[in-house]
């Protein structure tokens, strides 16, 4: 059982698979919601071991186990990327509920025939894009209204890194570094989050255009991209990794920032690190001068949010975040922006679901 309060005392079973370092994150989401975890499985006995211990829970042998397991209502899929796949299908198959972290899978046609058989089964399907549930992003998303129309947007990422640019690549040292196991590097692991959030304010768009660089490991280093929506808006992302140090407002190894700019007003968040521990920042400049103000006092953790919203959309029978078809959407524009890598001119984003 976790230390703070359970929501409501009908919470469903929860069982988690895969207890690496993102597992720590959603566990941590989890007690800080109140929300208990009932069963954990994972090949290093040794991982699963330390999750159960933290939260209470039991220890399951296999996946197909913990599936099996009466008590569980739900899972949690914190996997490898390219297990997702076969691990979501499964749990549909089981009728469990799913919470999925991204990506959805490592190819587009798969995330379009998981989403499907999400959208048939009547279960809630979440994805793991906890970026919606951070409290400068997604003050951002609510007062959209107030600077309405929106003319420009962007949308910046800059890490400190080290891009091999000459001679052979690293090896990977854990599945997250293996480009292929993953579904892809940077682009993936950190613009997919970019993509939500876009979608998420915007919609989605029609048509793209810009370039992606990879290092000579494969991982895509540099990225830079405009984007254009139905309305005429058009939108950019750019993502570079760098070996500079001491990077935005907290002199950190991340710097993240969104800003909307509208013909009443001005919207910007900040982020400092991924995981959300460095409190971020968020300003509304509005047409009446008086400004900048700052869109939010109190720090909530974006993981408690995402847990409570997939517990609460449980009980209401509808996804509170990014669903299925969500994941499938980002996932079939990372495959076309890969595509820039060797292409010029704008792309047109023809969607199947």
């Amino acid at each position: 059982m976790s230390a703070g309060q359970t929501l409501d005392p009908n919470v469903p079973g929860i069982g988690l698979t895969g207890c690496g370092i993102i597992s720590q994150c959603l566990l941590e989401g989890a007690e800080l919601a109140g929300i208990p975890i009932r069963a954990v499985c994972d090949v290093d006995r040794e991982k699963a071991a330390r999750a159960a211990q933290r939260v209470g829970a039991r220890v399951r042998e296999t996946y197909e186990e913990l599936l099996a397991d009466p008590d569980i209502q739900a899972v949690i899929i914190a996997l490898p990327n390219d297990a997702h796949y076969f691990a979501a299908l499964q749990a549909l198959d089981a009728g469990k509920h799913v919470f999925c972290e991204k990506p959805l899978t490592t190819s587009a046609a798969q995330s379009l025939e998981v989403a499907r058989r999400a959208e048939a089964s009547g279960l809630v399907f979440q994805m793991g894009y906890m970026k919606r549930f951070n409290p400068a992003f997604s003050a951002v998303k609510q007062r959209l209204h107030q600077i309405a129309p929106v003319t420009t947007a962007s949308f910046r990422l800059t890490v400190s890194g080290d891009p091999v640019l000459e001679g052979p690549g690293r090896e990977p040292s854990s599945w997250h570094a293996d480009i292929k196991r993953a579904g892809g590097g940077f682009l993936v692991h950190s613009g997919s989050h970019l993509l939500d959030l876009m979608m998420f304010y915007f919609g989605l768009p029609e048509a793209v255009w810009g370039s992606l660089r990879r290092d000579a490991s494969g991982n895509e280093y540099t990225n830079s991209f405009m984007f254009r929506f139905p309305d005429g808006l058009y939108v950019s992302l750019q993502m570079v990794q760098t070996r500079a140090r001491g990077l935005g407002y907290a002199g950190s190894t991340w710097e993240e920032i969104v800003e909307v700019n509208g013909v009443n007003g001005r919207l910007a968040a900040r982020g400092a690190d991924w995981m959300g521990k460095i409190p971020p920042r968020a300003t509304f400049h509005p047409a009446d001068g008086e400004g900048p103000r700052e869109l939010f006092t109190f720090w909530e953790s974006q993981w408690a949010e995402e847990m409570k919203a997939f517990v609460t959309g449980i009980a209401e029978g509808r996804c509170l975040g990014s669903t299925a078809a969500d994941g499938y959407r980002v996932d079939y524009v990372l495959e076309q922006l890969k595509r820039l890598e060797n292409e010029s001119g704008a792309l047109e984003l023809r969607y199947e679901l």
